[in-house]
């Protein structure tokens, strides 16, 4: 039923000028002619429920077969094992950022104000400890819904003024009031304009251990204060020694980098800070709400270790993009199978 649902879905969001988009990444790289790659795309959407986007960052121009291409990971499979291991009660500490600060408080490596709570004497305060800081709305995603706000030009001594400021954040949803985080040096050289966050997901399985399924740097771009590749960023897969071996990526236009395009500091070889307590730390996060059994935590980087910055229970199934592997060519379903056999 999920697959005709997910299928169905596909068929209706059919968009031939995104297609060509990717059928002319395809022929520049694999110098297939255009009417295979067209057919073949549309078997893969019918055959294994694969769009356009996942046949390029997959790699199936390059992959041929059932048995390899049966080892991906799609959104249909995504879907289902978030179904079958997440908990719908725990939903709401990983899609509320309020009840997510609360709830993993001893990991966040930062200060909060809830505004359903605080006053405009509270906000002031705050912000005299904390000059900039994060606004953001409580339930939104993708780096939406978030503002960043420096106090410099605040009088935080005028009640009325800071009365104001509070009323026009609430009125506009802007309810989580966060400190800036210091951003380790090493992470800022990639890209100093964001907090380039560490995705990493887990996976426990049925006796309660914890496993790391993969985990990925995700970098701002043109300017941009949030990392989120939805928000025009770029991602890169981690190895598990914590090194970058292979290129980032742009989910925007599936183009891919070396080096950051607007640093020039290199992702290939690139050694990420305290990758071990990074994964440590979430292994540990991920046991505090045990029924939310599949999780992609955010993770900062800051100059004494990680941090959480939230936690998603529907993680992003393409960190298993091809062209980022250590090993090319098979997927991250056999890994899910093996953690959990029922998958």
């Amino acid at each position: 039923m999920l697959k005709l649902e997910l299928l169905l879905r596909r068929i209706r969001g059919f968009d031939a000028k995104r297609m060509m988009v990717y059928v002319r990444d395809v022929k520049k790289e694999t110098k297939t002619p255009t009417p295979v790659i067209m057919a073949d795309m549309l078997y893969c959407i019918l055959r294994y429920n694969v769009g356009f986007y996942d046949y390029h960052i997959f790699g199936f121009a390059h992959i041929h077969g059932a048995k390899a291409r049966n080892t991906f990971f799609t959104m249909q499979d995504n879907w289902r094992l978030t179904r079958m291991v997440n908990s719908p009660e725990d939903r709401p500490y990983f899609e509320n950022k309020l009840l997510f600060c609360r709830t993993f408080a001893p990991y966040l490596g930062r200060s909060f104000l809830d505004l359903n709570e605080a006053g405009e004497d509270a906000l002031a305060d705050f912000l005299r400890h904390h000059p900039v800081v994060f606004l953001k709305e409580p339930e939104s995603f993708g780096g939406l819904g978030v503002k960043r706000f420096d106090s410099a030009g605040t009088d935080l001594n005028d009640r009325e003024a800071v009365k104001r400021l509070r009323e026009n954040w609430v009125q506009n949803g802007l309810l989580l009031v966060e400190e800036a985080l210091q951003q380790h040096p090493e992470m800022s050289a990639l890209y100093p304009y964001s907090l380039n966050t560490l995705r990493v997901c887990t996976l426990t399985d049925d006796k309660g251990d914890v496993h790391v399924l993969y985990s990925f740097v995700r970098t701002g771009r043109h300017g941009s204060f949030v990392d989120n590749t939805t928000s025009g960023g770029l991602n890169a897969l981690i190895c598990d020694d914590g090194v970058i071996r292979r290129p980032a990526m742009s989910d925007k236009t599936g183009m891919y980098f070396d080096m950051h395009p607007d640093t020039c500091t290199p992702f290939i070889n690139f050694r990420v800070p305290y990758f071990d307590e990074a994964i440590a730390l979430c292994k540990k996060a991920a046991k505090i709400r045990p029924d939310m059994r599949y999780v992609g935590w955010d993770v900062g980087i800051t100059p004494t270790g990680p941090v959480l910055v939230e936690g998603n229970n529907l993680p992003a199934y393409d960190g298993q993009i091809y062209h980022q592997q250590e090993n090319p060519g098979t997927g991250l379903r056999p890994l899910v199978r093996s953690i959990i056999p029922e998958f």
